[in-house]
């Protein structure tokens, strides 16, 4: 138990974790819970809670947090692949440490001010993300970028996956930011690349992150040079480990949806990312779900979204 007091609020509304309502006076404690006040505690604070909602706070499960700086609101009107290619690829080319720790630092402050406790990241340089997140009192499955193209942090992906075998061995359970394998998607990493990037999270019993079936040129593409989509060929080449993180995963077929879930796969749904973009179609939350995979809720970053990391506008 903290020997930090606790805070109370006053006339308030609170949800605890179970989904119980208390109306009133309440403490929250450093650990967590909650429980009802008589009014004389010795407290942090004291709040006046009035027209006020205390619930669990937001998890963002799919974002590129550091994006908060160099673009933020970037090219507004392309196209998902134009932007890519034409905007967001050659102003990454020049990011640093010191940038995606200036980016993050801005992503933490608002990641609090809108309730929001957790992030599912992928970006460069992810030991600098991983570290703002701690200094925050935030938690984080912090992905480190691997791609065949050459990236700001890393030449090659053989060199991204050397440095990730030695972050996902500091992984403990017990620290607020764990680590995992961001393999960008089936157009950025070779057949090789994406059976590398599993074997190193079965290795060390880390999780994947992965961006699939976002566009229709996607899909398209996968098809033309496999025979398959997206899903279909990620399953082919025995890419999947448990909880394996589906960012987007729009343009999916039935058979996919059920793989997904063979796979105990997370889809992440990222409506306002796949509007900005054009990319023609969201994450079917009833189908997925109907077939009992984990579906969760993401911003994207700051510069595809539109709504910056604020999850209630999700």
């Amino acid at each position: 138990m903290s020997d930090t007091p606790p805070v109370r609020y006053r006339n308030t509304v609170l949800y605890d974790r179970g989904g119980q309502r208390t109306v009133g006076d309440v403490l929250l404690h450093a650990d967590g819970r909650s429980s009802p006040s008589n009014g004389d505690e010795d407290v942090l604070e004291d709040i006046d809670g009035s027209k006020r909602l205390i619930t669990r706070s937001f998890q963002n499960w799919h974002t590129h947090l550091a994006m908060q700086l160099n673009a933020r609101d970037f090219s507004d009107g392309f196209p998902l692949h134009r932007w890519l290619n034409e905007a967001i690829f050659p102003t990454e080319a020049r990011i640093t440490p010191e940038y995606v720790r200036m980016g993050s630092r801005c992503a933490a402050a608002e990641m609090i001010r809108t309730g929001c406790s957790f992030a599912a990241d992928m970006y460069f340089f992810p030991h600098v993300t991983g570290q703002v997140l701690t200094e925050a009192g935030l938690r984080g499955l912090v992905g480190g970028p691997v791609s065949d193209a050459a990236l700001p942090s890393h030449p090659d992906a053989a060199s991204a996956l050397e440095e990730l075998d030695g972050l996902l061995a500091t992984n403990d359970e017990d620290d607020l930011v764990q680590y995992a394998i961001a393999t960008h998607s089936v157009y950025l990493c070779s057949e090789e690349t994406l059976q590398r990037a599993s074997e190193l999270a079965e290795k060390r019993k880390g999780r994947l992150h992965i961006h699939v079936s976002e566009t229709r040129k996607e899909i398209a593409d996968c098809h033309a040079k496999t025979g398959l989509y997206p899903v279909e060929y990620l399953d082919s080449i025995d890419f999947f480990q448990p909880g394996t993180i589906c960012a987007h995963a729009s343009w999916v077929k039935k058979n996919e949806i059920r793989m997904l879930k063979k796979h105990e796969a997370t889809a992440v749904h990222c409506p306002s990312s796949n509007m900005k973009l054009a990319c023609g179609g969201t994450l079917s939350v009833p189908a997925y779900m109907d077939a009992g995979v984990d579906v969760r809720l993401g911003t994207d970053g700051a510069a595809s979204s539109g709504n910056g990391l604020n999850m209630q506008a999700e």
